[in-house]
């Protein structure tokens, strides 16, 4: 798939998958909006190699990391770790990436997910989606291909 002629449909899909991995595996319903975005606290990195190369990156702001990781170790959001938040991280981030890697042309391969001490920044080839929860919180899955 050529990224450049059809970001808003690949930016539609990757929004349907980030709300689908939210809302049905750990019950947090998301909608994308634009808007002004939460200080981003915490991310996580896939690279993906085959037929497309790039990489995923899936990133949240404090409140909605904490959430996250309450969900998926079923835990109250304030028992919630930094640690916690990490690991939920990198496990969502290999969630999502393996949802998108079956959209893009393959075959292809996931690497691990490593977490990340800093975040990219924007990019006009990215694909970036926001998505909010009903606490305001936002998750960020960003599409990034590599640079030839």
């Amino acid at each position: 798939m050529d990224m450049s002629s059809q970001p808003a449909m690949l930016s539609q899909k990757i929004a349907r998958i980030g709300a689908n991995v939210l809302s049905d595996f750990l019950k947090i319903p998301v909608r994308a909006q634009s808007g002004p975005p939460p200080m981003i606290h915490n991310g996580a990195e896939i690279s993906i190699s085959g037929k497309w190369k790039g990489s995923v990156t899936v990133s949240t702001c404090e409140n909605l990391g904490q959430r996250i990781a309450g969900q998926m170790f079923r835990k109250e959001d304030d028992a919630v770790t930094g640690e916690d938040v990490v690991d939920a991280l990198t496990e969502l981030t290999n969630i999502i990436a393996g949802n998108i890697k079956a959209i893009l042309p393959g075959p292809s391969q996931l690497s691990l997910p490593v977490p990340l001490a800093v975040l990219p920044s924007e990019h006009r080839n990215n694909v970036d989606v926001e998505l909010f929860d009903d606490r305001q919180g936002m998750l960020r899955i960003s599409l990034q291909p590599a640079e030839h």
